[in-house]
């Protein structure tokens, strides 16, 4: 018999939020990694996500970026809902059609405010993106 943690069993209600998110439908996101106060996503990019030049569109590596920062700021939530109160995002260079890696970590947890650092890398390690996020925390807890 195994007995999960209750870190566990928080962090499997975060993966269930994440794969039941609609957005998932129009821009493929895995979640690769849900630690304490950190979260890895990738994007696969198809022919759907390029702007004009052929390059991935700047607006879905920002939407991802946002999301890894919510998670990242989840996992140390405690199950109330965070939403984003403000977000910026430097674009470093263009991400051609490949896989983008976005890591999210939180900087500081406060009573209300959590802020947060995201990045976002070519799975040959070119910094495409680097962002800060500043999340809100809501009065109410999500369900798992």
């Amino acid at each position: 018999m195994t007995s999960e943690s209750p870190n566990e069993l928080y962090f499997a209600s975060l993966r269930r939020l994440f794969e039941r998110t609609p957005a998932l439908s129009f821009v493929k996101q895995t979640l690769e990694e849900l630690t304490p106060g950190r979260a890895r996503l990738a994007l696969e990019p198809d022919d759907r996500h390029n702007n004009g030049a052929g390059c991935i569109h700047g607006g879905l590596i920002a939407t991802v970026l946002d999301s890894v920062g919510w998670f990242a700021c989840a996992t140390r939530s405690e199950g109330y809902w965070l939403v984003t109160a403000e977000f910026k995002v430097n674009f470093l260079e263009v991400a051609a059609r490949e896989r983008v890696i976005t890591t999210g970590e939180l900087l500081k947890k406060g009573s209300e405010l959590f802020h947060a650092r995201m990045d976002a890398r070519t799975e040959r390690g070119r910094h495409v993106a680097t962002a800060l996020g500043t999340y809100t925390l809501l009065p109410r807890k999500f369900r798992p």
